[in-house]
């Protein structure tokens, strides 16, 4: 277990809305300099306190609570907001029928209604139009769950959407889930992770209802608590995709052990089995630690959020503390030796093609990270990274990473500031999330993606494939000198000469 998860407390769910990352676990989000830099600052205080002069645009918290409450089987999301809070939704539609195609899930269509507050509902109040707009889609959709997502304008002005759920609740056949994800709240957009899994806590994660038997079988009993204890929960998140969920879930399965995914694309009654776990393992701290923390009070349920299983090194460390949880570390072994030595052999000509070649890694915390230590261990030079934000989840992990001078910069969105530092850096590669990999290219500078929902990053056969994908774009980079030749950047020369430690400064002296 990650020596941070002790240390937290997660009494929340009384509450309406969860706490913000600023206050419950301390976030850096705006930083520029090297990994040891960034690791005693975060140590004594001082990175959190820094600010931009000039930003872009840095994301929502809406977007990200809605990527996971939207994923649920026979749901149906009311945004209450102006309509311009909805201007991203366009894709989800497309990206879930996509997620459960793959997952052999039954297709359902993305079914959304948005209040469309204007400059009179600021004056008079919304809630009218949110009543209105849960009863209509439960009466034209009849899903099982009805998602209230809160935007920035009802949070300023003080509709209580809370409220509006109680009292509709008996008139409508869904279960009604306010999420509170009002952007202002915080600069720490992974803030959206806890909102949506605190609506998700407080209104469907409940224990399951069980029949008593008028007798017992007690063999049945028997092997049903087995089952029960030797169950590992694997927490997807939404960046991940189902050839990495079932690469997980077969290494979990070798060990003896049975693997069950979620919570995104469940059910409720999926849901209402979430405490049923001998161990809850995180794949992503940004994404878990709020939620397995809260199942852990209320099931008693014990957890892991160590690290995430990307490249060879990640991986074998998920394997070790899982399999030390239940006394499986000789079979743990076994299993590590077998895989490493077939992927070894499987990796060993790609890793010819990017010996000494240079890398820089941009998107989520811990991914990068991982990603990063992967391609340092086939071969290739770390020029730097770039976190969204960073917290003292990765503290662990900036202590290993190799070299204290490497540089890194901390920047939820901020693209002019990233393609400043690459086009110093110029590195031969860069591994992004797919919102930056469009300006990159400009820059002349060959590209993969940091994660994709139909290719395939975790685990053992996750490291081959993302051997070859590197390997493949270092030896053809046509395209991306093509796209520089002829589609330039909106920035002067001055922004890319100019350093960009100097827009971070601490917030008294901005």
């Amino acid at each position: 277990m990650s020596k941070y998860t002790d240390e937290l407390e997660y009494g929340f769910t009384s509450a309406l809305a969860p706490p913000v990352r600023e206050t419950r676990i301390g976030v850096c989000s705006a930083y520029c300099g090297t990994c040891a830099e960034l690791n005693r600052d975060l140590k004594t205080g001082c990175a959190q306190l820094q600010n931009r002069k000039f930003a872009q645009s840095g994301g929502c918290q809406l977007g990200l609570a809605m990527g996971i409450a939207s994923s649920l089987t026979r749901s149906a999301v009311v945004i209450h907001s102006p309509l311009g809070c909805c201007s991203g939704f366009g894709g989800s539609a497309g990206l879930r029928k996509t997620m459960r195609a793959s997952k052999g899930k039954k297709d359902e269509e993305f079914i959304w209604a948005h209040t469309n507050m204007d400059q009179l509902d600021v004056v008079n109040g919304g809630t009218e139009k949110l009543k209105e707009a849960i009863l209509y889609i439960d009466k034209y959709s009849r899903p099982e769950v009805i998602i209230v997502a809160n935007g920035c304008v009802p949070g300023i002005i003080g509709d209580d959407i809370d409220s509006v759920a109680k009292e509709l609740q008996g008139s409508v056949s869904a279960r009604i889930v306010p999420i509170h994800c009002e952007g202002f709240k915080s600069r720490y957009v992974a803030s959206g992770y806890d909102a949506a899994y605190h609506g998700i806590l407080r209104h469907l994660v409940e224990p399951a209802e069980r029949i008593e038997r008028a007798l017992p079988d007690e063999g049945k009993d028997a092997f049903e608590r087995y089952r029960i204890s030797r169950t590992v929960n694997i927490f997807n998140v939404g960046s991940n995709s189902n050839g990495d969920e079932v690469e997980l879930s077969r290494l979990v399965s070798a060990l003896g052990l049975y693997a069950k995914v979620l919570p995104l694309h469940a059910t409720v009654e999926d849901l209402s089995h979430i405490g049923e776990a001998g161990l809850n393992v995180s794949i992503c701290a940004t994404h878990d630690d709020y939620l397995l923390g809260h199942l852990k009070e209320r099931f008693g349920t014990p957890y892991i959020i160590d690290t995430l299983p990307i490249g060879v090194v990640n991986t074998n460390r998920w394997l070790r503390v899982i399999a030390a949880e239940f006394h499986l570390e000789k079979e743990a072994e076994r299993l590590i030796k077998l895989e490493t030595t077939a992927l070894e052999e499987a990796i060993e000509p790609y890793k010819k093609v990017l010996a000494g070649k240079t890398i820089y890694v941009g998107g989520g915390e811990t991914r990068i990270l991982t990603t990063a230590q992967y391609f340092s261990y086939l071969g290739m030079k770390l020029l730097g990274v770039k976190a969204h934000n960073v917290d003292r989840f990765v503290e662990e992990f900036l202590e290993e990473t190799d070299g204290p001078e490497l540089s890194i910069e901390v920047a939820a969105g901020q693209p002019a500031e990233e393609l400043a530092i690459l086009n110093r850096l110029k590195p031969d590669l860069y591994c992004g999330h797919m919102g930056a990999n469009g300006w990159v290219t400009r820059l002349g500078i060959p590209v993969i993606p940091l994660f994709g929902q139909s290719l395939n990053y975790m685990g053992y056969s996750g490291a081959f494939e993302l051997a070859r994908k590197a390997a493949k774009a270092i030896k053809n980079t046509n395209f991306a000198k093509n796209i520089s030749s002829n589609v330039s950047l909106p920035l002067r020369q001055s922004w890319f000469e100019s350093d960009i430690r100097d827009n971070i400064k601490p917030d008294d002296l901005l």
